[in-house]
């Protein structure tokens, strides 16, 4: 069997469902080949078991292209931390993994970045939701991932509700801040102790003006 180039496979793909055979605009580079080759020549020798075959591995490669590059995995640095990752794995793993699984080795967990991870986290944001203004938060993403939780949530919803869409905001927020996503960020400002936040006039006159009516009073100002 002759193995086809990548490019003639990721451009000659059949869509399934397809009437006819649609070719993708996505053309590999010199650095897509380098780079999905280093990949393959590293992940042989740590995970050896189901590795493709050498007269298939073109069709796999142009997957994992395609993969990478649906996953946002679209630099060397992100492919060395998925490598880097991959020596790490704990336990005697031998088999191959799936392109899916290496592109979530590229992306940095949040205590690889310096950030608490997510259990922390949402312990942290428990204890302190109702008063975020009081509170050094451990960083600001955890106060992110409340603000975009809800407070109400945090006091109404249901403890697997409330885990559930602190978790979520949590993760997109660490994956925004890992690939290098800069936050305009201000957080809350603590009063001072004792401190209250003074009426507008237009407010107080009105509030003093319905407890004149409440009790049957009368002022100045009132017509």
């Amino acid at each position: 069997m002759t193995t086809r180039s990548m490019q003639t496979i990721l451009n000659g793909s059949r869509v399934i469902g397809a009437r006819e055979q649609v070719k993708s605009e996505r053309q590999l580079s010199e650095m897509d080949v380098a780079i999905v080759d280093s990949i393959f020549q590293k992940l042989r020798i740590l995970f050896p078991i189901n590795a493709p075959k050498a007269d298939a591995e073109a069709e796999h490669k142009a997957e994992w292209v395609k993969t990478l590059a649906a996953q946002g995995v679209n630099s060397v640095k992100q492919v060395q931390y998925g490598i880097d990752r991959a020596r790490r794995e704990v336990g005697d793993r031998q088999f191959w993994p799936t392109p899916r699984q290496f592109c979530a080795w590229c992306v940095p967990t949040a205590t690889d970045s310096g950030l608490p991870d997510t259990e922390t986290a949402f312990r942290e944001a428990l204890r302190h939701y109702h008063e975020p203004a009081r509170h050094q938060w451990s960083h600001e993403l955890v106060w992110l991932a409340v603000r975009e939780t809800t407070t109400w949530l945090f006091r109404h919803g249901k403890e697997r509700e409330v885990i559930d869409a602190f978790s979520r905001h949590y993760a997109i927020l660490v994956r925004r801040y890992v690939s290098g996503e800069q936050f305009d960020i201000e957080l809350p400002r603590a009063l001072p102790q004792g401190g209250s936040i003074p009426t507008p006039p237009d407010r107080a006159k009105k509030k003093i003006s319905n407890l004149r009516r409440s009790f049957g009073l009368r002022g100045g100002q009132d017509e």
